[in-house]
């Protein structure tokens, strides 16, 4: 899934949000549990998060343990995230977020690639999945939006 927003925010303060990991529950309230495992430098981290997911009347937690990079810049920054499929529920996972200035606003763009390690009923397909994460991102960009206006 792909996904571009705009963002009432400044984009230095978007990023800042989004890459101090105990916001993430504040951010998006489907993010049940974080812990930094290790950070081995202001650009690499190692995080453990569970994540909550509905689709219809399905629900499951994906449990990941992700490889972060973090590339913060003078008007924003990029984060990668990779999931360890051999510590996580998922086969294999990879996020990307960008953040920069655009239109006198802030931009946000997130891609993401999953593909779980668990049974989905078949009801469930990749397009009622993909939608379900779209929603999930824009509750995610509100969220960041919300708590960027705070460092202002």
């Amino acid at each position: 899934m792909s996904i571009t927003v705009q963002l009432e925010a400044d984009p230095v303060a978007a990023y800042a949000v989004l890459t101090r990991f105990e916001n993430l529950p504040a951010i998006n309230p489907a993010v049940q549990r974080v812990a930094v495992r290790s950070q081995r430098s202001a650009q690499q981290a190692v995080l453990e998060t569970d994540v909550r997911v509905c689709v219809l009347w399905f629900c499951k937690t994906l449990e990941q343990v992700q490889d972060m990079q973090l590339s913060p810049s003078a008007n924003g920054g990029t984060l990668r995230a990779r999931v360890r499929p051999e510590e996580s529920n998922l086969r294999h996972g990879e996020a990307d977020w960008s953040i920069w200035p655009c239109d006198d606003r802030t931009c946000l763009s997130f891609n993401a690639e999953l593909e779980p390690d668990f049974w989905v009923p078949p009801v469930i397909g990749p397009w009622v999945i993909s939608r379900k994460l779209t929603q999930e991102a824009l509750q995610t960009s509100e969220g960041i939006e919300r708590l960027a206006a705070d460092i202002r």
